[in-house]
């Protein structure tokens, strides 16, 4: 299982449009959207708002090439020392807009933290880096727009992370588990993620299990 993103350029397009969003709202006198929920907007029927969605889908473009390039090193390893070979890829995507219909109207959905889970659509998952990940199956339920949570989800922040959490404690939670040192950088040490097992039966009604994943080796870079 790989996980990359857009590495960085997916998050200055986000913060170079919330800008262009921020000040167009304030010029236009919007007050609809509470400014403390950060929702500034860019309508589509302005040329700012289908430049923004070109640039995000540019994004999550470049980001599931990064994956397809990952996964087809690691099988290329794997297939030479095991023999072994992949049968299907499994592509996950989170925090992104895309245009839907549910309920008979045509919307944007924004799944920030969360995947698509269509009927019968395979999905994966994470837990954290010491802990299981699932293979799993949507159940599209409407009720949720057909989503369902993108992985265990953060129990405490980054910087809280890096200033609670002891080595001797990240490294307690890896036993067991080929990984390298942590280097005084614990944000992504399996403390400050939720329990995943109690993560995927509070969204028992959005996806079903199909293959649970045992972490075996660890390679963060």
């Amino acid at each position: 299982m790989v996980h990359s993103g857009s590495r960085n350029v997916g998050k200055r397009v986000c913060d170079y449009y919330n800008q262009r969003a921020l000040s167009l709202n304030a010029k236009w006198g919007t007050k609809e959207v509470p400014k403390e929920w950060d929702l500034a907007f860019l309508p589509l029927e302005k040329e700012i708002g289908r430049e923004y969605i070109s640039a995000m889908e540019w994004c999550m473009a470049f980001a599931e090439l990064n994956r397809q390039l990952m996964m087809e090193r690691i099988l290329n390893i794997f297939t030479k020392v095991t023999g072994g070979q992949g049968e299907r890829e499994i592509q996950t995507r989170h925090n992104y807009a895309a245009h839907e219909e549910h309920f008979g109207e045509n919307v944007w959905v924004h799944r920030k933290g969360a995947i698509r889970m269509r009927l019968g659509e395979e999905g994966i998952i994470p837990g954290s880096m010491g802990t299981p990940s699932y293979i799993v199956e949507g159940l599209g339920n409407p009720e949720s727009y057909c989503s369902a949570s993108h992985g265990a989800g953060r129990r405490m922040s980054r910087s809280a992370a890096n200033k609670t959490i002891t080595e001797q404690e990240a490294q307690e939670a890896m036993e067991g588990i080929v990984h390298g040192r942590f280097y005084g950088k614990y944000e992504e040490a399996p403390q400050a993620y939720k329990n995943i097992e109690n993560v995927m039966k509070w969204q028992k009604d959005l996806v079903k299990p199909i293959v649970k994943l045992q972490p075996l080796g660890v390679m963060k870079g």
